[in-house]
């Protein structure tokens, strides 16, 4: 009897056909797909090289670029809204939070503020806004690639303003650009 449970024990029965592997993705639908988070970034990196080279920071730019945010981390956030008041309290909460980083991007623009900041300090403190109020926007919606985008905006201040003082650094800003669109491709192809 104990020779029939030990064979018992030994058999495993059929064979389970091995899981099936995802299909890997190409390239080009890995860059498709981060398409949105990649032009997050270089926006926010042309706005200030666009403001720098303007003389002075523009203020449609950045009107036009915080709703345009906006509607990015909702899209990012939809499909872990899961049901109508979730989607609902999504598209609020992005709404009130981009409205109360384009103030305080305007803000920026006034008169009294004009007259104490300089235009590279108005650059840097618009890049500094829109990389918090990314990484807090995506945070809200639940998104890591909108909190990747925002913490590359928000630390690559210190590196904006070294451009600023010195050329040489110019090619070091397009590869680190370069490398964090390089990860998201990356990530994607993985996952």
């Amino acid at each position: 009897m104990s020779d029939r449970i030990a064979a018992a024990a030994i058999d495993p029965g059929p064979a389970l056909p091995p899981p099936a592997t995802p299909a890997g993705r190409s390239w080009g639908r890995a860059i498709l797909a981060e398409a949105p988070y990649l032009l997050m970034l270089i926006a926010g990196f042309a706005g200030v090289a666009f403001a720098g080279g303007a003389g002075s920071p523009t203020l449609l730019y950045w009107q036009v670029l915080a709703p345009v945010f906006g509607l990015l981390c909702i899209a990012a956030g939809w499909n872990a809204a899961a049901g109508r008041g979730q989607r609902v309290r999504l598209i609020w909460t992005q709404a009130a939070h981009w409205a109360a980083f384009l103030i305080a991007m305007l803000m920026l623009f006034l008169p009294s503020v004009r007259g104490v900041v300089n235009d590279n300090a108005s650059e840097i403190g618009l890049l500094l806004l829109l990389g918090l109020g990314t990484l807090v926007a995506g945070i809200h919606a639940g998104s890591w690639r909108i909190i990747a985008v925002g913490a590359v905006l928000g630390t690559s201040v210190p590196a904006v303003a070294m451009l600023q003082q010195s050329a040489m650094l110019v090619a070091g800003g397009g590869v680190l650009v370069a490398l964090v669109g390089a990860a998201f491709v990356f990530a994607r192809t993985r996952g």
